[in-house]
């Protein structure tokens, strides 16, 4: 232990000087076991050696301020003690940022398939309120995606009505959703996603 205790204080001064060879010699004297030990902790391969490498940087980049009597083990374990605390810090926060917007998301989602839900009953009324030809025309085009040939044909109407028919059933339904919609945006593209 004093062999190691006292190259450690020969190195480390080395090192305050910026020997390179110093500090190669103090990195792989203690790697191994820092790696170990960190790994012990955490259980993630590619943690671990982040960790450790961000401890021998943290050794280099400061180095001149680094003052060890004899060995270095201890500064070195403590250092995998904080940053492995650090790291549990950190994931916690991650986990529960990431809980957070999870639960927001699934809040958003409800609130946006209840509103969904009320226009949807909204523009069903208002489809109730229209007449036969007119009602029949729009769903015919909308939930059935029949040309308005096809539609024509089916209600034995001209095609030229058929196109006024769901005209008015659009234009009735895009001013029923601005009581709907206090600012609404492309409503039409919205009844019809709605609608198909």
């Amino acid at each position: 232990m004093h062999a190691i205790g006292d190259t450690d204080k020969l190195l480390l001064a080395a090192l305050r000087k910026g020997d390179e060879s110093a500090f190669k010699v103090l990195y792989e004297r203690y790697w191994t076991e820092l790696y170990t030990m960190t790994y012990r902790r955490l259980g993630d391969e590619e943690a671990a050696k982040d960790i450790v490498q961000n401890i021998f940087v943290n050794l280099w980049t400061s180095r001149k301020e680094i003052f060890i009597e004899h060995s270095l083990a201890p500064y070195l374990n403590r250092a995998v003690r904080n940053k492995t605390i650090s790291f549990y810090k950190k994931n916690l926060a991650d986990m529960s940022r990431e809980a957070r917007y999870q639960y927001e998301q699934g809040q958003y989602a409800v609130e946006s398939n209840l509103e969904a839900k009320e226009l949807e009953d909204f523009i069903n009324d208002e489809l109730a309120n229209m007449s036969d030809t007119m009602r029949k025309a729009f769903i015919l085009s909308r939930d059935e995606n029949k040309s308005i040939k096809e539609i024509a044909a089916e209600l034995s109407l001209s095609e030229q009505t058929i196109k006024n028919n769901i005209s008015q059933a659009l234009h009735r339904l895009r001013k029923k959703t601005q009581l709907f919609y206090a600012d609404p945006v492309n409503l039409l593209t919205l009844i019809l996603l709605l609608l198909t």
